[in-house]
């Protein structure tokens, strides 16, 4: 038998008991929109979340490399610069960049290195906002210190602890911040020690900053903003090797970037891994369905026991028989899984739309459907397709 003549008795098969396919269509239907819906959810949120964290005020995710100079004098006064125009003309040649410049100081977060009992830690650093501050040991910084440049910081619970686990003898001891001595004068609770929490790790008072590094001059960072469809720690990492190889202050020091990695890959891999959880859970409707499939297959191959023993009659292989029912039971299951998946994309875009992030199909929802489907009509169907096939003739006749 040729393709096509399988196919078509296959659907007519089918047709001759609507009801009963339809009704086992269902089970795959629901399975597949839950599936679907959660993960087009899913994916939404966790872009959504992933591009919140490294907010700016583009529309593409962006990045900030600093430098870290061995010895600060030199730079101090604006003596050298921490990047030149021809640093930012390489960085925009990395593939996966879409445009590189100075970091505005207003949205600056710096990175430093602490050397805490002999482990270098990477902190955060912002800048303090005057009576908005809230510390848990010592004091806030003062509007007084912030004009007249006095070097004194905030620092939170945690990066206090990893210096003396007693934390109130902290408070009075000097960090080093890009070459600068600054006096603790005050403990709050946060830090990026948790995966959820972006709270800076040290809070310093801006007009201090300036003056000292000479920001407004000598910006310590550039802003590489970064194409869609790329990772922004990937594009970073590949930035950092190049100024790192040409840069032109590459023998002066490094180049240094938050690691987004702790972040946004980190952020992005539990939303990820919570979505299939929670779609595994849903998928067992599944399975439900590939068992009520089965079951309409072996009802179907008793009932048509005649059928077959006609075909055999006239010359049908055992193989043509086998393919078959094997051909219903996927023309079902994919059916099935094609209704399911506009459904649960129909649903995801409903719900959506109460939601502060839109969903949109993809690549991989869409193959995953076709992979499922087949799967359940393969899975499902193989057995009693088999024993179809393994009927003899001279059985079938007595």
């Amino acid at each position: 038998m040729t393709y096509f003549a399988i196919i078509l008795n296959a659907y007519q098969a089918l047709r001759h008991n609507t009801r009963r396919s339809i009704l086992t269509m269902i089970g795959i239907i629901i399975g597949i929109a839950s599936v679907i819906t959660i993960l087009a959810i899913g994916r939404g949120f966790e872009t959504y979340t992933v591009q919140n964290l490294t907010a700016s005020a583009e529309k593409n995710v962006s990045v900030e490399i600093s430098f870290q100079p061995s010895e600060y004098e030199q730079f101090k006064a604006g003596k050298t610069p921490y990047f030149t125009d021809e640093d930012l003309t390489l960085a925009s040649q990395v593939e996966g960049v879409e445009k590189v410049t100075y970091a505005k100081e207003d949205d600056t977060f710096l990175s430093v290195d602490l050397v805490n009992n002999q482990k270098k830690v990477t902190k955060i650093v912002a800048f303090a906002k005057d009576n908005q501050e809230v510390v848990d040991f010592g004091r806030t910084i003062s509007r007084e210190e912030n004009d007249t440049y006095q070097k004194v910081v905030m620092i939170s619970f945690e990066t206090a602890k990893e210096i003396n686990s007693d934390v109130k003898k902290v408070l009075g001891t000097g960090i080093d911040i890009k070459g600068e001595l600054y006096q603790v004068i005050g403990i709050y609770k946060g830090g990026t020690t948790s995966l959820f929490d972006a709270t800076s790790d040290i809070k310093i008072p801006k007009k201090t900053y300036r003056y000292y590094a000479n920001a407004a001059r000598n910006p310590m960072q550039i802003k590489v903003t970064v194409a869609n469809d790329y990772k922004p720690s990937s594009i970073a990492k590949q930035v950092i090797k190049k100024l790192g190889r040409l840069g032109i202050n590459r023998n002066f020091g490094e180049y240094t970037t938050f690691d987004m990695r702790a972040v946004t890959d980190g952020i992005g891999k539990v939303l990820k891994m919570l979505t299939y959880f929670i779609s595994g859970i849903a998928g067992i409707s599944l399975f439900i369905a590939g068992v009520g499939v089965m079951n309409m297959m072996y009802t179907s191959v008793s009932e048509r026991t005649q059928e077959i023993g006609v075909r055999r009659s006239v010359g049908a292989k055992k193989s043509d028989i086998r393919n078959q029912f094997l051909v219903e039971g996927l023309m079902l299951t994919i059916s099935a899984g094609a209704i399911g998946y506009i459904l649960g994309y129909l649903i995801a875009l409903v719900i959506s739309l109460l939601l502060p992030f839109k969903v949109s199909p993809d690549l991989f929802t869409i193959s995953l459907t076709l992979i499922i489907t087949i799967l359940i009509g393969l899975v499902f169907s193989i057995t009693p397709a088999n024993l179809a096939a393994r009927k003899e003739l001279v059985e079938i006749l007595r």
